[in-house]
Order: C-alpha cells, then structure tokens, then sequence
C-alpha cells in the first residue's frame, strides 16, 4: 500500500503582481478601518454616522481589494478545492462590500441587507475554509499564513466592533508579500 500526499502542482501558475498589491492596498484598507474600530464606541443607532461612513467604506474597499488575492490563491495552490474556495470567497466578499456600500450610500441597511449577508457571510467563510485547507496541504502558503485565511473572516466579522479588521489587514498584509514574491517567481 502506497501513500499519497498532496502536493502543488507541477505546472507553473502564472500569477499577476496586480494581486498582491491589490491584497497590500486591502490590507492597508482593513488595518485603518480596524484602528478605528479599536478606539470607537457602539451607539446602536441604526443611522451611519461620520465615522461609521469612512468605516464601511475602508471595510467595503478591503473586501473589493482582496478578491483578486483569493482568485490568486485558488489558481497558485491548483486544486479543484482551492479554486472553488477562492470563487466561494470572492462571491462572499463581492456581496458584503455589495450590502456595505449600499448601507453606506442610504444611512442605513436596506430592509434587503440580512438576506442578502447571511449567503454572502456562509460563502465567504466556506471559501476562507476551503482555501486554508488547499494552501496548508499545497504549501502554497507557510502553513501559519493559511490557517490564518480563515481568522480574516473572524476577526472581520465577529471581532470588528473590537478592532478584528486590524488583525485581518495584518493578515492580508503577509498574503500580499506572498503573492508578490509568487508574482516574482513566474515566468
């Protein structure tokens, strides 16, 4: 009986620098939006505020900005699984800043929002599940990095009133070094 192991593909994955940077630009995004989170206060009130404008904006943009990054991911890792993990995610990613910007744009959720971020919220985890595990048996990340896929969706959205999207900026800020140096390596 033989074992089998899971390893990167042979084939070269051509990956653009577009995706590393758009991943550093969100990381930057997320990281602004989460200091901000870090030292402000909950109102519970319904309506956006200022600083709730400029949060739901720097949120809305690191989700926009990550999508090319978790494309990047599905196609350097190349299983079937990543690839699908990384279409989950970025379907997930693109609803949230979707919702986000309309809330932003109106003061306030669209009767709409709930039904359309439970989905969004399900496929982005989903998708952060399915590409930490495709990286972590790819080695296509350093297995610490791939775990940590899946803490961006926890610290984003569990953990945001508390500051999580610093964490999750951090988080993309070592996805986007990797994909740059992935970018450099390709022919």
């Amino acid at each position: 009986m033989t074992a089998t192991t899971t390893t990167a593909p042979t084939t070269t994955t051509r990956i653009s620098p577009i995706a590393g940077w758009a991943a550093a630009a969100g990381a930057i995004a997320s990281a602004v939006a989460g200091a901000i989170q870090a030292v402000r206060s909950d109102d519970g009130n319904p309506l956006v505020d200022t600083s709730e404008h400029v949060l739901l904006a720097m949120v809305a943009a690191a989700l926009v900005l990550w999508i090319p990054g978790y494309l990047a991911l599905g196609r350097l890792a190349g299983t079937r699984t990543a690839r699908i993990g990384g279409y989950l995610a970025v379907a997930g990613a693109g609803l949230l800043a979707l919702g986000m910007t309309s809330t932003n744009l109106h003061d306030q959720d669209y009767s709409w929002f709930p039904i359309v971020a439970a989905p969004a919220n399900l496929f982005w985890l989903a998708g952060s599940i399915m590409l930490a595990v495709a990286t972590w048996r790819t080695r296509t990340l350093p297995r610490p990095l791939a775990a940590a896929l899946v803490l961006v969706w926890l610290t984003s959205i569990i953990l945001s009133q508390a500051g999580g999207n610093l964490i999750a900026g951090v988080i993309w800020g070592f996805v986007a070094w990797s994909l740059l140096a992935a970018a450099r390596h390709t022919p």
